[in-house]
C-alpha cells in the first residue's frame, strides 16, 4: 500500500513489549499510519471504543487480559466487531493458530516476524474491508431506493446522498440536492435552531436528533417535517450525519422526543444503518460482563484506576446503571418517568464529565471505579 493510500489509516496497536511495540509503531508511521499504542490489554479495549481504528494488531500474551480477552470484549459490541483484528504472538503452536482464527480473527502472525509480512497483512485486511464496506454502502443505497421515507447523508454542509422520496418531498431533483445542504431547506425562521441541533449531532455532541422543522419546497411552500439522524457515521473517510426526513403528522413546530418515531420505524431505519457502517454502539448484557471480567475483577486495572473519581449526580448514575442492563432508551424513560430527550441528555452529561466519545468508554470508567452497582 502506497503512503498515500495509508494516510488517515488509523492503526490500535496493543503489545506489552515496549522495545517492539516502537520498533512496529515507526515503521508503520514511515509508511503512512497513524499509530496508536496501548501497553496492556485493558488499556487496549479502551483505546479501541475511543479512537475507533481501521485495524487492530494485538499480542496475545499479556498479563492480566490476554489477546483473546481483548478480541472477545470488541467483538461484543457493533461499534468495534467489524474492526480487522491481527493477532501477534511468539507462539507457534498450530493449536493457537487454530484457536484464533477460530475465534474469528482476520490473520495471525508468528513472532519473529518480517516486517513485510506484517505490512502485506495489514494491507489485505484494509482492502478487505474497505471492499465490505462499499458492499454494504451499495446494500444501503439500494435500500434507501425503494424506501418510502425521505434518507439522506449529510457532510460538513453538503448532502452527498439522497434517494428518490426526499426529491419526492422537496422538490429537487438528486443533482441539485447534492449541492444544497440544510440552510437552503429549512425555513428561516425555524434555521437557528434546527441547524444548531443538526451540527452538534456532526460533531458528536448528541448520539442521535429528531427535531421538527418547516422545510421550504422548490416550489416556495413550506412544509411540516420531521428529521432524524444519526451521528458518526464514517463515509469516503470522513464523519457524516445519516439520516430520513419525512411530511411530519403534526402541525406543531418543536422538539419532539425520540418516541415520536414508531419503533418498527426505528429498528428498519438502523438495521439500514448498519448495513452501511456497523457504527452503532449497541450495549448488551453479555458485553457489559465481560467488560466487568476485565476492569472491575483483575488487580492490574484496580491499580491504575487510582486518579480521583469524577462525581455524577444520583439521576446520571440512575441512568448509567440502566444502560448497563441493555434497556432503551425509551424503557428507561418509561421506567424513571422522565422524557426521552432527558435521558439523552443525561447520556450526554455523562460523556461530557468523562471525556468519552461514547457511551462505552462512560461504562468502563463507571465499572472501574465502582461507580454502579451490577
Amino acid at each position: 500500500m502506497a503512503i498515500s493510500e495509508s494516510q488517515n489509516i488509523k492503526i490500535l496497536l496493543v503489545e506489552d513489549d515496549k522495545a517492539l511495540a516502537i520498533t512496529i509503531s515507526n515503521l508503520l508511521r514511515v509508511k503512512g499510519y497513524e499509530v496508536t499504542h496501548a501497553g496492556d490489554g485493558a488499556m487496549g479495549i479502551q483505546k479501541a471504543f475511543e479512537i475507533l481504528p481501521d485495524l487492530i494488531l494485538c499480542d496475545i500474551s499479556m498479563n492480566e487480559i490476554s489477546g483473546y480477552d481483548v478480541f472477545n470484549v470488541l467483538k461484543e459490541s457493533s461499534a468495534t466487531a467489524m474492526i480487522p483484528f491481527v493477532f501477534l504472538t511468539a507462539k507457534s503452536e498450530i493449536k493457537d493458530i487454530r484457536f484464533g482464527m477460530q475465534l474469528g480473527a482476520d490473520d495471525y502472525i508468528v513472532k519473529p516476524f518480517e516486517y513485510d509480512e506484517l505490512l502485506t497483512s495489514i494491507a489485505t485486511r484494509l482492502h478487505k474491508a474497505e471492499a465490505h464496506r462499499k458492499a454494504n454502502e451499495e446494500k444501503f443505497i439500494a435500500l434507501s431506493m425503494i424506501s418510502p421515507y425521505g434518507i439522506y447523508i449529510y457532510q460538513g454542509n453538503r448532502f452527498i446522498e439522497t434517494n428518490p422520496s426526499l426529491s419526492a418531498t422537496l422538490g429537487y431533483s438528486r443533482e441539485e440536492l447534492l449541492n444544497m445542504g440544510f440552510e437552503d431547506i429549512i425555513a428561516r425562521q425555524d434555521q437557528p435552531s434546527a441547524i444548531e441541533k443538526i451540527n452538534r449531532c456532526l460533531r458528536g455532541f448528541e448520539k442521535d436528533i429528531h427535531i421538527r422543522f418547516r422545510a421550504v419546497h422548490k416550489d416556495g411552500h413550506e412544509i411540516n417535517t420531521e428529521l432524524y439522524g444519526i451521528e458518526g457515521l464514517k463515509v469516503k473517510g470522513r464523519t457524516s450525519l445519516l439520516g430520513t426526513l419525512i411530511v411530519s403528522k403534526f402541525d406543531i413546530v418543536e422538539d419532539q422526543d425520540i418516541e415520536g418515531i414508531t419503533i418498527n420505524e426505528i429498528e428498519e431505519f438502523e438495521r439500514a444503518v448498519d448495513l452501511l457502517a456497523g457504527k452503532r454502539s449497541y450495549v448488551s448484557t453479555e458485553l457489559i460482563n465481560k467488560l466487568i471480567a476485565v476492569f472491575r475483577d483483575n488487580e492490574l486495572v484496580k491499580e491504575k484506576a487510582a486518579e480521583d473519581v469524577i462525581s455524577f449526580s444520583e439521576r446520571e448514575l440512575e441512568v448509567l446503571g440502566l444502560v448497563c442492563k441493555g434497556l432503551s432508551t425509551k424503557e428507561i424513560a418509561d421506567k424513571l418517568f422522565i422524557s426521552s430527550r432527558t435521558v439523552e441528555k443525561h447520556r450526554a452529561n455523562l460523556m461530557t464529565k468523562t471525556d468519552a466519545k461514547n457511551i462505552i468508554e462512560v461504562i468502563i470508567y463507571a465499572v472501574k471505579h465502582k461507580l454502579i452497582d451490577l
